[in-house]
């Protein structure tokens, strides 16, 4: 039998108890996510999330979380085994819904260049679409930055999978080039360049998610309306890489995924919002 509940029935989060633990743990809207009825393992998952994404995993008290889930301590272990696999669901609940809601390209259904352009538009939607309480973008920076045990799983289950489809992607698209003549340049040649211009885009992906406070300041509102959007962003990130492919020159590539996207039916795409961006 599971362990008992208490006040199953009543939303925690109103009562004075919580809302003053809340307070004394500098809480924030972050803190506040809507609860499941009746499941306790669903109650502590969603407990667990906006705690674990404002104190960290070292921090975050397994009796706030229960407190907050309106559940028995004892239900952690019951149901998760430890706080480790309670705060494993949790990022693995992260992961599947954004993997449900911007499913990766399958390499090899399309030609390359359109491959690469929906890798792209993937990062960018799962990186800057905004969840309902904000949390969910600063747990996982937060798992990067100051990882757990939990995050091996995070890089095979969800990293690899879009690592390994640009490289397979970029290793099409990479014009031929004449093998170095220096031993040092050979191997990064053979070795490193694809990894680096897959990473590479990666990287520019997260910097509109990590930068967007300075990026509002540098850049003016009107701008950042009209070209700074999932879709703007995914026409320039994958003009630039093919133009480092050898494709074309950049506006050449740009103004042919314009035409492209104004022909499409926009079946595909979604409006992503930009996060408030986590506070990491």
């Amino acid at each position: 039998m599971p362990p008992s509940q208490q006040n199953l029935s009543q939303d925690p989060l109103g009562s004075d108890e919580l809302s003053n633990a809340d307070s004394d743990a500098g809480g924030s809207p972050v803190g506040k996510t809507p609860l499941v009825a009746g499941d306790p393992s669903a109650r502590l998952v969603a407990a667990a999330g906006p705690v674990f994404a404002r104190r960290g995993f070292d921090r975050a008290p397994v009796r706030e979380i229960a407190k907050v889930a309106g559940v028995n301590i004892a239900a952690v272990n019951y149901y998760f085994g430890d706080k480790m696999g309670l705060y494993r669901a949790v990022l693995a609940g992260i992961r599947n819904r954004r993997q449900r809601a911007f499913p990766a390209p399958v390499v090899g259904d399309a030609p390359p260049e359109e491959t690469l352009r929906k890798l792209v538009r993937t990062l960018l939607s799962r990186m800057l679409s905004s969840d309902s309480t904000g949390w969910e973008s600063m747990l996982m920076m937060r798992e990067v930055q100051q990882p757990t045990a939990a995050l091996s799983e995070v890089i095979q289950e969800y990293f690899r999978p879009i690592h390994d489809a640009l490289c397979q992607t970029i290793e099409q698209l990479i014009a031929p080039l004449e093998a170095a003549k220096s031993q040092p340049t050979r191997s990064w040649q053979e070795n490193a360049l694809v990894a680096q211009v897959a990473l590479g885009v990666v990287g520019q992906c997260l910097h509109y998610l990590l930068g967007k406070q300075v990026i509002e300041q540098l850049v003016q509102p009107e701008v950042r309306a009209r070209h700074f959007d999932v879709d703007s962003l995914c026409r320039h990130i994958t003009a630039t890489t093919l133009a480092a492919c050898g494709r074309s020159d950049i506006v050449q590539v740009h103004q042919q995924i314009d035409r492209d996207a104004s022909n499409s039916t926009g079946t595909e795409d979604r409006s992503v919002q930009s996060s408030p961006g986590p506070t990491t």
